[in-house]
């Protein structure tokens, strides 16, 4: 008991931090580009490039619920995409809207073990859903920097920039064979047993290989999911630029190279979607293209993420019940990946 108390003491400590951080990082973005956010706001914004950029965006969003129907589909086929859809905007709202230890994975991690799905398999499927999110962010800036490469006005920073997605996205896939072969572990099985971190990693990472391996099929179509799903992002973002600065714009190649990378800051463990942080890489990439206001941009694309969230807000408010059941279940598996042991079955 008392060493819950203090692994939760420490979680609030540590999102206070956190949530601190964010803001003071959002604080000094403001604090920077006041002068060009008043320019901004001193010509006229027209609504419906909002309300279209915001459709474009959920359209990306709901893309991205249907992968991991795909790949839960693979552990148990009575799971429904209106369950997919319903858990993937209560997880939004955890991780845009409500800081903490429990984010939006393990939310829906805590509705697979509800359906008896083993707690490591239920892991597993968000595992691979995270992996596929992120390479195919570096898959479609890898493909817009192949397209871009052949420019004879392309800077070189560009140019090397290109070839970090490249390298990020060959990185990514040698880790994924890793998975799916299992040569570590399958030479030293000793590291399968215990109850550490490791141990914890390992065992998560050879229930993936043990449930997607066979199905390489099904893991390939979710990546070419998560790649369109990024292009919808990346058009989202275009759309709003273009009433945000109409006079300066880089082009839509450019954002397809630029963007994926600054939403790849979202990995970081910050809250409100990595606010502050989002805002200071999207600044520094947009810089490369002669952009001095990727950082507006940033905030531009964050009035759709966040109606995302109001729209989550309405489906967290209305199964309010259900949800805190998920909470408290997701709340025993974060202990438990705390504590490095996971057993078969959560209570």
């Amino acid at each position: 008991m008392n060493g819950k108390k203090t692994r939760g003491l420490r979680s609030l400590v540590v999102n206070g931090a956190l949530v601190a951080l964010a803001f003071g990082l959002f604080g000094l973005v403001i604090r920077k580009h006041w002068g060009q956010i008043l320019e901004v706001f001193r010509h006229k914004l027209d609504p419906w490039v909002f309300v279209l950029g915001f459709a474009i965006y959920m359209v990306g969003v709901v893309g991205t619920f249907y992968r991991w129907f795909r790949l839960v589909r693979v552990l148990d086929c009575t799971f429904r995409f209106r369950d997919s859809v319903l858990l993937g905007f209560i997880g939004n709202v955890f991780n845009l809207v409500i800081p903490g230890a429990v984010g939006g994975d393990l939310i829906k991690a805590a509705y697979l073990v509800k359906m008896r799905i083993d707690n490591t398999r239920a892991i597993a499927s968000m595992f691979i859903d995270r992996i596929l999110g992120l390479l195919g962010l570096f898959l479609l800036a890898g493909l817009a920097g192949a397209a871009a490469w052949t420019g004879t006005e392309l800077p070189l920073k560009v140019r090397y920039l290109i070839v970090t997605a490249w390298i990020a996205l060959g990185l990514g896939f040698v880790g994924l064979a890793a998975i799916f072969n299992q040569s570590l572990t399958r030479r030293y099985p000793r590291l399968l047993e215990g109850h550490g971190k490791l141990a914890l990693l390992l065992n998560e990472l050879k229930a993936v290989s043990d449930a997607y391996r066979q199905n390489l099929r099904v893991v390939a179509g979710c990546l070419a999911l998560s790649c369109a799903s990024h292009a919808m992002s990346v058009l989202a973002w275009y759309t709003v630029s273009t009433t945000l600065f109409p006079t300066v714009l880089p082009s839509l190649g450019q954002h397809l190279l630029l963007v994926p990378l600054t939403l790849f800051t979202m990995a970081a463990p910050l809250p409100f979607g990595a606010l502050g942080l989002g805002e200071t890489v999207s600044d520094e990439l947009f810089k490369l293209v002669n952009h001095p206001e990727g950082a507006l941009a940033m905030m531009g694309f964050r009035v759709l993420m966040y109606g995302g969230g109001l729209v989550g807000s309405f489906f967290y408010l209305t199964h309010l019940g259900q949800v805190r059941a998920l909470t408290e279940t997701a709340g025993h598996l974060a202990d438990e990946i705390g504590e490095g042991a996971l057993p078969e079955q959560a209570a």
